[in-house]
């Protein structure tokens, strides 16, 4: 079992580090790693590519969450499928197929939340994007989907939907979002944080 464990967490993150930021981004003709922040997420495939191939791109990096988390906690316990969640964020943010680069993970964070539970998936996505529609800075609705993905699995643990190990996986998970958004913290402190619907300056077409 322990090695059917490992196995599971590592398919976690091999989905997780699948780039569709970056297959989506070269459909349209733009190199997105050496564009914009270079992160491969949907805020900066919108500013180099275009609303179409952030939605692609959104939709796929939620997928890529949801399905292995889905499938790994019918027939895993707890602890594999907190960590599992947490190994496919760090597959979004270090992924092997681009030498460990990537993104902050927060559709995958949405993605594997939705995995366990529908509702609980969609709650925290509608958090994230209350965060976006009030600040119109991606890193507050990254930020929100972390903690609000603690919140929900915390109160569903304590409502006995959920297990109290998913809360594990959740804050697991946070905190390397949080790492990763380090760099936007201080340009939000410093008031040089972009906002959604900038155009980068910086396009490298392909």
């Amino acid at each position: 079992m322990i090695i059917w464990s490992v196995v599971a967490i590592i398919v976690a993150y091999l989905c997780g580090s699948i780039p569709f930021g970056v297959i989506v981004a070269r459909l349209y003709g733009v190199n997105v790693l050496a564009s914009g922040s270079g992160r491969t997420g949907g805020t900066n495939v919108l500013r180099s590519a275009g609303p179409l191939a952030a939605g692609l791109t959104v939709l796929g990096d939620v997928m890529k969450g949801l399905l292995p988390i889905f499938f790994i906690h019918i027939a895993f316990p707890p602890l594999v499928v907190a960590l599992a969640m947490t190994a496919a964020v760090l597959g979004h943010n270090y992924s092997i197929f681009l030498g460990f680069r990537g993104g902050v993970g927060a559709g995958t964070a949405v993605g594997t939340v939705g995995g366990i539970n529908f509702w609980a998936g969609l709650t925290v996505a509608i958090c994230g994007l209350i965060g976006l529609a009030v600040t119109r800075y991606a890193s507050i609705l990254s930020t929100a989907v972390a903690v609000s993905s603690v919140v929900v699995l915390t109160i569903g643990a304590l409502l006995g939907w959920t297990p109290y190990l998913y809360i594990l996986g959740s804050i697991l998970t946070m905190l390397v979002m949080f790492y990763a958004l380090r760099e936007n913290f201080a340009r939000i402190r410093a008031g040089t944080e972009r906002k959604v619907g900038q155009k980068t300056e910086n396009i490298a077409k392909i």
